[in-house]
């Protein structure tokens, strides 16, 4: 004889329903970075191409933006700058360099990743200098660098000028990938970001860090201490505070000229 299966209450079908839908949308959240839209860049959003890499980290396949330099020549090499943005999604240097004249006079691959909702791009050993979250996700630096080999494989890019740049979460991004990955970069910036002290000292190449001496988000002392960090290990590492300046930084140090020719001066040394 053949049982019958139970039938089930409609409060078991709500259940399971409402189960359903809460997987759904916490794997939603885990792939976010690959249906993002680059909306924090309002003015020429048509710059930036959206592109896809694979690594062999979770969450496996990486997104990133990227604008070519104003009329590509494959027959020369160009410089390739990372913009990491913060939690807030801003990505201030790839807004600026997206700008006319900073198109006309720094003529720049520029590539923005996108992380997960709840990635942070690296995070230092140090749980003083660790940014809070509720459940573990990988740093998505590997995936960063999938992706900066994904666009050496398919453009011409100057290893000798690969610069990583980042706001706030991406200031701590910026920081680390300069610490884990030496032998990539040759310039770095980092404005109003977080990192240990020290876990500094594989940086080889020249790092501008810009903080404002108000800022409520990030303290200050962060820097201050990663300057005095620096100085005693003798590492290309310099530190300018914007004062009476909050968090909100970015959109004055990446539209800022001055800021774009030191680093290409000592990309180019």
């Amino acid at each position: 004889m053949v049982q019958e299966k139970p039938k089930r209450s409609l409060f078991d079908k709500l259940i399971n329903i409402f189960c359903f839908l809460i997987i759904i949308w916490f794997s939603a959240g885990e792939v976010s970075h690959l249906y993002r839209k680059l909306d924090t860049i309002k003015a020429t959003p048509e710059l930036y191409e959206h592109h896809y890499s694979l690594s062999g980290t979770f969450p496996f396949i990486g997104s990133y933006f990227l604008m070519k330099p104003k009329n590509y020549n494959p027959k020369y090499k160009y410089p390739l700058v990372i913009v990491l943005h913060g939690i807030s999604k801003h990505a201030y240097a790839a807004e600026a360099l997206a700008r006319p004249e900073f198109r006309n006079k720094y003529p720049f691959f520029v590539m923005v990743p996108i992380a997960p909702k709840r990635a942070f791009w690296a995070t230092p050993k140090d749980k003083v200098y660790q940014m809070k979250r509720n459940i573990p996700y990988p740093d998505h630096l590997p995936q960063v660098i999938a992706g900066i080999n994904d666009i050496k494989d398919k453009y011409q890019i100057d290893d000798k000028k690969i610069i990583m740049t980042g706001h706030s979460m991406g200031a701590s991004g910026a920081i680390g990938a300069l610490e884990r990955y030496p032998d990539i970069f040759t310039a770095g910036i980092a404005s109003s970001g977080s990192w240990s002290p020290q876990e500094i000292s594989h940086i080889k190449a020249p790092l501008f860090i810009f903080h404002g001496t108000k800022d409520r988000a990030v303290p200050v002392q962060n820097s201050i201490n990663i300057e005095n960090a620096a100085k005693a290990l003798s590492l290309p590492i310099s530190v300018e505070y914007l004062k009476g300046k909050g968090h909100g930084i970015g959109s004055l140090i990446y539209t800022n000229q001055r800021v774009w020719n030191d680093v290409m001066k000592v990309v180019s040394e």
